[in-house]
């Protein structure tokens, strides 16, 4: 081989040496940063979702006492109803009384990866399709709850219209009844779903905890 061949032929070998060391040392370096930011991001799922555990925890709990007062006229025989004192029902059903909890929930940076759709940072196969489930429940919550609120917002304007003059006449106590019956339907699929929720955090922190 002519010198000057030999000399293009180990330069361009040394080049080629160079490439390949240049990218394999980019991609060590890019994986490196990518695995640096998972566990970043395993360390925020772990708090946020600690903290979503217990503010389904709280929402759960002021939602059975909601239950009680929702139910009450349940099943009510149009005699029982009738008999209800008009004092009694003002101040059970007045304004104000008739809270429930909607699930408000802490996501913070998880929040930003999960509904930006970026779960490729998440290496884990498991874990991503964990956090889909969890996604797919919350957006399937956040409607649950917003029919349910309406629903509940709709007892409103019966119970200030009857309040104005403390009076609660059979007409309003019948559409009073058939109101909350309609919105306790709805109240039940809520929490259901905050329990399907509660579930879906134990379970996501459960497998955090194990695989760390």
């Amino acid at each position: 081989m002519p010198k000057r061949a030999k000399q293009l032929f180990q330069e361009f070998f040394v080049v080629v040496v160079g490439v390949f060391v240049a990218v394999a040392a980019e991609s060590w370096w890019s994986e490196r940063e990518d695995r640096r930011f998972e566990r970043e991001i395993r360390e925020d799922m772990l708090v946020e979702f600690e903290s979503n555990v217990r503010i389904l925890d709280a929402d759960i709990a002021v939602n059975e006492e909601a239950r009680v007062l929702i139910a009450a006229l349940s099943g009510l025989s149009d005699e029982s109803l009738f008999a209800i004192p008009d004092a009694v029902l003002s101040k059970q059903f007045g304004s104000g009384n008739l809270v429930s909890a909607g699930f408000d929930p802490e996501l913070g940076s998880v929040q930003a990866l999960v509904e930006s759709g970026n779960l490729g940072a998440v290496g884990d196969r498991e874990l991503r399709l964990r956090l889909s489930r969890w996604v797919g429940l919350l957006e399937q919550c956040r409607r649950k709850n917003f029919q349910g609120v309406n629903l509940e917002k709709s007892v409103m304007p019966l119970i200030v219209r009857a309040g104005s003059d403390l009076r609660w006449s059979e007409v309003e106590r019948r559409e009073l009844r058939a109101l909350l019956d309609n919105a306790l339907g709805f109240f039940d699929i809520r929490v259901a779903c905050q329990h399907e929720l509660r579930s879906a955090a134990h379970d996501i922190l459960a497998f955090l905890e194990e695989s760390n």
